[in-house]
């Protein structure tokens, strides 16, 4: 069975070897969108191949992801039988921006994880800090003395 394609709020990953690289896509995708799902058991073209999965497998995924994704987010992390197939689901919301993988940031652009260099980093900050509601409320004047 085919589940589709990856996009900028997908991604398939065959086995849990590729952790690291589906951290890296979640980060990736919590920059560009604040939402993003990732699939362990699936091709890259969508063909789900099923996962080898143990007792402590989605303990190993949650752990992962709290050590190595900052800010923190809570996953959601399903188990899935898909054609009699295990399939793993990770589904992550935030909008604590940016957010980093393994100590570096990424955007998802379509299907591709992209580092980001210091000044798109800026950038992505900058936007997160201006759309703070504190940064949006005009302040009154205020006429400020300091004696020495």
């Amino acid at each position: 069975m085919n589940i589709g394609v990856e996009t900028e709020r997908i991604e398939f990953k065959k086995t849990t070897g590729e952790l690291r690289e589906g951290i890296t896509s979640l980060a990736s995708m919590l920059n560009k969108n604040g939402y993003g799902v990732l699939y362990f058991g699936v091709k890259e073209n969508g063909d789900v191949v099923g996962q080898q999965m143990g007792d402590r497998t989605l303990r190993e995924i949650s752990q992962a992801i709290a050590n190595f994704l900052k800010p923190q987010v809570i996953p959601t992390i399903e188990h899935e039988l898909i054609d009699d197939k295990n399939v793993i689901k990770i589904e992550v919301r935030g909008s604590e921006k940016p957010y980093s993988a393994y100590g570096r940031y990424y955007m998802r652009s379509a299907d591709e994880d992209r580092e980001l260099s210091p000044t798109a980093l800026k950038e992505l900050m900058d936007r997160q800090t201006s759309s703070d509601i504190l940064t949006l409320i005009p302040a009154p004047v205020q006429t400020l003395t300091f004696n020495p």
